[in-house]
This record gives structure tokens, sequence and C-alpha cells, in this order.
């Protein structure tokens, strides 16, 4: 990467030498520049992956736009809380230039795995023949607490590093813990039953999965008279 010093250094070098600049800044700025070109690669691309994946799972291109969604504002959720409490609360000069690709992986990973659980069971109580609002009902009460339970046990895990007495281990601590907890209860068990609800059986586009089970041909039989 180049810079002042660099640059400089180049510039100040004999005819037929080369000057390079080592040491822990300049591999600390190195790394650096190479998570921002992976920021810029990595996190459109697992979105977009992703994406595809709940779409061809759900048969659905409208639920994985809000599915992702809700993701992203997790995610941005996490930064801005971390930002807060160790900037501005504590007085921390910043974070860490590596805490965003940690937290976008797990709070991604865990998210869409919530995600998955809850809609998943939204369409179950669909094709059951329920309505968009008693589905989502249905959902929060058999799926929430597979949910909530695993968002407690992770969080509370996570939340442990914050114990190690080291400011990159407090904050991913307390990044993981409260991206998951969010994830978890604020994502998964509200914003996507709600948005699910309101958009009925438009959600489910163009696959529409969320179509009533066919009746079994036992059940259609008519009882045999006595």
């Amino acid at each position: 990467m180049k810079g002042p010093i660099r640059d400089g250094a180049h510039q100040a070098a004999p005819d037929g030498t080369e000057a390079l600049v080592g040491g822990i800044t300049s591999i600390y700025v190195d790394f650096q520049a190479a998570m921002n070109r992976d920021y810029k690669v990595v996190f459109p691309v697992a979105a977009i992956v992703i994406m595809i994946i709940l779409a061809l799972l759900l048969r659905s291109l409208v639920a994985p736009l809000y599915l992702m969604a809700s993701v992203g504002l997790g995610f941005a959720a996490t930064l801005g809380a971390t930002s807060i409490l160790f900037q501005n609360i504590l007085g921390n000069s910043g974070l860490i230039f590596i805490l965003p690709i940690y937290v976008y992986l797990f709070v991604v990973a865990l998210g869409t795995d919530y995600n998955i659980l809850m809609i998943a069971r939204l369409r179950e109580e669909a094709r059951d023949g329920l309505k968009p609002f008693d589905a989502a009902a249905e959902a929060i009460k058999h799926a929430g607490p597979t949910i909530a339970a695993a968002g407690v046990i992770l969080a509370g895990t996570f939340a442990s590093l914050m114990l190690a007495g080291n400011s990159f281990f407090a904050s991913m601590g307390f990044a993981l813990s409260f991206g998951i907890f969010v994830s978890a209860f604020v994502m998964a068990m509200f914003f996507v039953p709600a948005v699910t609800s309101l958009l009925g059986h438009t959600a489910w586009w163009p696959g529409h999965g969320d179509e009533k089970k066919p009746e079994r041909p036992e059940q259609l039989e008519e009882p045999a008279s006595v």
C-alpha cells in the first residue's frame, strides 16, 4: 500500500536501491487496506449467495428481500451500539478495524438461521389453512421458545468474552452478544413475523409456498352409511 511515509522513503532511496518500510504500524496499515478491500467484496457476495439460497429454499423472491433487510438492520444496530458504548460512553479512541467482519459473519449466519426457523414455521402454519396474522401468532408460539433459548445461550456465551480484560475481546464479546440478541428477539421473533403477516400471500411470490395443503384422499371420502 502506498502512503506518505513509503512515498518519501522511495523518493529518498539512492539510485539502484529500493527502500522498504516495515514494523508493526506498516503491517497493520497493509492489513487494514486488505480488510477494506474485503469489505467491498465479501459483504455483497455473501449477501447475494444467502439470498439465492433463501429464494431456492422458500420458492419466493419477496421473502428473501426482507429477511436480508432484517439481517442488515441487525448488523447496523450492532455496530452502532458497540460504537456508542465503547467510544462515546467508555471513551475509547475507536474500534479495531477487523471487528465488522467478525460481527458480519456471526450476525448474518446466526440471524439467517433464526429467520429460516421462524419463516419455515410461518409457511407451515399458512399451509395448514391459517390466515397470515393467525399463522404469525402460531409461529411465534411454537418456534419462538426455540429461537429465544438459542439466542440466550449464544449471547451469554459470547458475552463472557467481555471478562477477558482486553479492549478487543470486550468489544467483540459485546458486539456478538448484542447482535445475536437483536437477531433472535427483535428480528426473528418480531420483525419477520410482522412483515410476513402484513404482506400476506405476496410474501411467497412467485412460488406461493403458503398454499393450503391438499386434503388426503381418506379425508375426502364420505363415511359409509349404516
